[in-house]
């Protein structure tokens, strides 16, 4: 009886290709072939043909001897998927679930072109609630649970820049606006994985936000705002319901 091979129903090399976009997005400087070669454990010639092809495409550029960073053709990419409906039509019945099992106002963000926007809502069903966010772009980004987790889980150069054009009022007396003291809750925020805002906004309100994470990297948060007195009732319960929220969130991601 004659054997016969099977085939891998995948492309090795369009796999090679988004193992290598990946690696250079996740650094932090453009990143050298030969840095890429050793990560990916392949021959420096193969690597400088993928390089190169992805450079003809767009989808990677040459800063000249200092190696390779994301092109304009990613950008395209990104706004595209955006305006296809993502992440909202996946991500907005967990928000809508999370408002559900809390009773409290629950909103999604995530990072638009540089800027923080929520981009989807729920409304609570408590008689006395917090107001709904509308949809867009919001400032004070450094008083808000979700700016900060935002922020906090951003990349040095994005979350600097963002601090640097963005200024940091004192919104009420408990607002976090010197720098190190902020960087220092970015450091918190991360080793907990979640971040609060305890009337650091406004007064009378607290909230929790959590990251929605893909591949390690936060993809967009979820937030739960209340009346400070129930927060502090309710709190660890907050916590988790928004952590439930986002582990599905993750998954309805990973399977799309």
């Amino acid at each position: 009886m004659e054997m016969v091979e099977k085939r891998s129903p995948l492309i090795a090399s369009v796999r090679k290709a988004f193992s290598a976009l990946r690696f250079i997005a996740s650094a932090s400087e453009p990143v050298t072939a030969k840095t890429l070669a050793e990560n990916m454990s392949t021959p420096l010639p193969t690597t400088y043909h993928l390089l190169n092809t992805l450079v003809t495409e767009g989808v990677l550029v040459k800063n000249r001897s200092l190696g390779y960073r994301l092109g304009p053709t990613i950008g395209l990419l990104s706004d595209a998927y955006l305006e296809q409906g993502e992440p909202v039509d996946i991500l907005e019945e967990p928000l809508k679930e999370l408002a559900m099992a809390t009773g409290e106002s629950a909103y999604l963000s995530a990072w638009r072109n540089g800027e923080i926007e929520v981009v989807a809502t729920a409304e609570g069903s408590h008689a006395v609630r917090v107001m709904e966010l509308q949809r867009g772009s919001y400032g004070h980004a450094h008083a808000r649970a979700s700016g900060k987790l935002l922020l906090a889980y951003a990349r040095p150069g994005l979350r600097d820049r963002y601090l640097q054009e963005h200024p940091r009022e004192a919104l009420t007396p408990r607002t976090i606006t010197a720098l190190p003291e902020l960087q220092h809750d970015f450091d918190l925020i991360r080793e907990r994985g979640y971040s609060t805002d305890l009337e650091e906004f406004s007064d009378d309100v607290s909230c929790v936000a959590v990251p929605i994470l893909l591949e390690d990297r936060i993809f967009a948060a979820y937030t739960v705002s209340s009346p400070s007195s129930r927060f502090a009732r309710s709190k660890e319960q907050l916590v988790k319901a928004a952590f439930d929220a986002a582990h599905t969130a993750e998954k309805l991601l990973q399977s799309d």
